[in-house]
């Protein structure tokens, strides 16, 4: 390699739950990384946002501009084009910002699938040579929802399955989504569940959760639609209000539901080892989040080594889009991934150990002088001492975390030995439901005194090994009803959480602490200085460390003076980031009316909604009246009813158009049922029938005639029979929730017309 300075960037190409950026720069073999949430810098977790902030933040880290990178890469949920990757959504303001970027439009690259960004994380930072990597998640590109790749010692990667349709991911957010928590949330869902392994009087055994299995395919079909139409075909009870979770019904549930999560990675993972033939195994995508589960497949005697990418979730997709585009313009990342760059993309830590300093450091000395804050030097010994007398660490320190848990950079910290502070952490410090278990971090060294594993390496809080007795005695907060604890080892890596771990150690003579991530219920991990003391000020914690710098709570003369200033800077700073964002990465400005925007997202409304609702029955009536009617016809009780329903309201024969009609479950199992020479519309069927993978399981293939493709929504069967829309969109934009940008009060039409205002005073 020569010493050319190259710089790939991705990006997601679509609404993701958690928007992020990652940019690689590469001169000759050494590899650096600029990474950033967008909810980082917007202050709002689970954004949807498109993430404009954090590619500024990626390129500031650089100092380059957006036409100084060499690719950027997207990935895609239908179609490989910049905008409206599906046809199904209709683009909304992140579309908008994303369609002016100022971008040189053949830097713009496709990846060849969600699924092989995830895979990209999972292998490169892992310490294998040659592993199976296991992508398991909600949705990816084209439907996809499992797959399994090679990759062989020369870096080399081969897809060898994968599952389209449903699975055990989209199962898990759905059923989350009717416990009360959001989509995002299913981590909620999992700390839930040990607390129903023992309801006996709940029968949830009618919902039958147990998937089909059939190779690497496991399918739920009799318990959900796939997507893009994503939703339970089962009725479930809905909490009524938040404390209902706690009901017996509902923690039943979420046990069926993680048990069955828990069988189908085991076997998963068994089958990718299988299929592979390697001992070591890579896991990604959302699902690898769920510790519980991945403790199970480590502990498999087939598994030699097991990595779990620690951004395993779609905050971790733009590295691995990063990584493709090093490719896409001819990077061989075998013969870049010395140990060094692999050990780099491996950190669970940024570089940056003070993010937006320029900005933000000048404006917090002023905030701390003029409200008379006492400030003391860093001491490992004091903190250790106020640990072991219940007093809670709120810890900001050089480097922020990579992906979603707190590893002892931006992380509260509490003492263990005493289960209230488990009630104490929840109902004070993180505002949140009681029953969610805290993690511990523990000295490496001292790890087996304490967990009980197959290793004790466990350095990004993956899994969730079962506590020793004498951890259960000692330090009962860190365990959960379950017995279980989500565990992280710490070393001298670490930094400075190792030195007041070691020094709590000769304190008390214990070697765990609670750590829990630095930030408030429903807040983004702290990012900057003035984050970690908005969200100081806010959780009631005791003590403050910002890097070097200790502030008591209790030595603070006005906090309310305090915390109002302090928001008021975090305001400001945030507004104009996001100001400076769209001024230097798009063509937005004082020009830009909310007309514009308007009109962008009133003509996608329209052409969606017919996407999604008229073309689908149009294209079924085409489908029933142009079809060989001596042919046999598979359906669903569901298709079964529309088709009757559309031959009275259009005058047709039933009996003429469907003379030879047979009506079958829509699930995997009843594939081996179709005969040759049929046609068939079987919403969940025709994903394994549009699977490269899957489709040698259908008789004589080439003769059968599926009605879906991948892409489809379901026929909607209110639209049908009621003529009406479901999801119409309203026209009144003061009645959308502007779920996008940063100023929450604003609605979409006020925010540009703002915009455009504010721009037109300061010039």
């Amino acid at each position: 390699m020569n010493n050319e300075v190259i710089y790939a960037m991705g990006i997601m190409n679509y609404c993701s739950h958690d928007p992020a950026c990652c940019l690689l720069k590469v001169k000759g073999k050494n590899l650096d990384i600029a990474y950033a949430e967008e909810g980082f810098l917007s202050r709002k977790k689970k954004s949807y946002q498109f993430p404009l902030r954090s590619m500024k933040y990626c390129l500031d880290r650089f100092d380059i501009k957006i036409n100084d990178i060499n690719v950027l890469m997207l990935d895609y949920m239908d179609i490989k084009r910049p905008l409206k990757t599906s046809n199904n959504y209709r683009l909304l303001v992140g579309d908008f910002i994303r369609s002016r970027l100022n971008i040189d439009i053949t830097k713009i690259k496709f990846v060849t699938s969600h699924h092989y960004a995830h895979a990209l994380t999972a292998f490169w930072p892992s310490p294998f040579e040659e592993a199976a990597v296991m992508v398991v998640d909600g949705l990816g590109s084209g439907q996809q929802t499992t797959s399994v790749f090679s990759f062989n010692a020369k870096g080399k990667s081969q897809l060898l399955f994968e599952q389209k349709g449903n699975g055990i991911g989209l199962l898990y957010t759905l059923i989350t989504q009717k416990l009360g928590f959001s989509s995002g949330e299913e981590g909620k869902t999992m700390g839930l569940a040990p607390y129903g392994e023992n309801v006996k009087k709940v029968k949830i055994d009618e919902l039958n959760l147990k998937g089909f299995r059939s190779g690497c395919a496991i399918d739920y079909g009799h318990l959900l639609d796939r997507s893009p139409t994503a939703k339970l075909k089962v009725t479930l009870n809905r909490p009524k209000n938040k404390s209902d979770v706690y009901k017996d019904y509902f923690t039943k549930l979420a046990f069926e539901l993680q048990k069955e999560t828990e069988d189908s990675l085991t076997y998963l993972a068994l089958q990718a080892l299988r299929l592979t033939k390697k001992s070591n195994l890579c896991f990604a995508g959302g699902v690898a989040l769920n510790c519980v589960a991945n403790n199970k497949i480590q502990d498999l005697k087939e598994v030699e080594g097991f990595w779990v990418q620690p951004a395993s979730g779609d905050s971790g997709i733009p590295i691995g889009l990063a990584l493709a585009g090093l490719q896409e313009i001819g990077i061989d990342l075998n013969t870049l991934m010395t140990r060094e760059n692999r050990d780099t993309l491996a950190s669970a830590y940024s570089s940056d150990k003070n993010p937006l300093s320029s900005i933000v450091d000048k404006s917090v000395d002023k905030l701390l002088r003029e409200n008379n804050v006492i400030i003391e030097k860093f001491n490992a010994q004091k903190i250790a001492e106020s640990l072991s007398k219940k007093q809670i660490i709120a810890l900001y320190t050089e480097g922020i975390e990579i992906g979603p848990r707190a590893l002892g950079h931006r992380s509260f910290l509490a003492d263990a030995r005493s289960g209230e502070m488990k009630d104490l952490m929840n109902s004070k410090i993180k505002h949140r439901e009681g029953y969610r278990p805290f993690a511990p971090m523990v000295l490496k060294s001292d790890f087996y005194r304490y967990f009980i594993s197959s290793t004790n390496e466990h350095p990004y809080m993956m899994q969730a090994p079962k506590c020793t007795e004498y951890a259960l005695n000692h330090v009962p907060a860190i365990c959960h009803v379950d017995g279980t604890a989500r565990v992280q080892t710490v070393t001298k890596v670490n930094g400075i959480v190792f030195d007041i771990l070691s020094s709590y150690k000769e304190n008390c003579g214990e070697s765990v602490i609670i750590n829990t991530s630095f930030n408030d219920n429903n807040e983004p991990i702290v990012f900057t200085k003035i984050d970690a003391i908005c969200s100081f000020l806010r959780c009631n914690a005791d003590i403050l460390i910002l890097n070097d710098l200790v502030i008591h709570r209790k030595r603070l003369v006005n906090i309310g003076e305090l915390q109002r200033s302090a928001l008021k800077l975090q305001k400001k700073i945030m507004d104009n980031f996001f100001d400076l964002s769209l001024k230097q990465l798009t063509s937005i400005s004082k020009k830009t009316e909310s007309k514009a925007l308007s009109q962008f997202i009133h003509m996608n409304d329209k052409l969606s909604r017919s996407y999604r609702n008229e073309r689908v029955i149009g294209n079924f009536i085409e489908f029933l009246l142009s079809r060989n009617y001596k042919r046999l016809l598979f359906v669903d009780d569901f298709h079964f009813i529309l088709i009757r329903k559309l031959c009275e309201i259009l005058g047709l024969k039933f009996e003429i158009i469907c003379p030879q009609i047979k009506i079958v479950e829509d699930t995997i199992k009843i594939i081996s049922e179709l005969k040759a020479d049929s046609d068939f519309a079987l919403y969940n069927v025709s994903a394994y029938f549009h699977n490269n993978f899957t489709k040698s399981w259908f008789n004589s293939h080439e003769t059968l005639n599926s009605f879906y493709d991948l892409s489809d929504k379901k026929l909607d069967q209110n639209f049908l029979l009621n003529n009406t829309s479901p999801d119409s969109f309203s026209s009144d934009f003061h009645h959308i929730k502007n779920t996008y940008e940063h100023r929450l009060d604003l609605t979409i039409e006020k925010f540009f017309t703002k915009l455009s205002n504010d721009n037109i005073k300061n010039n």
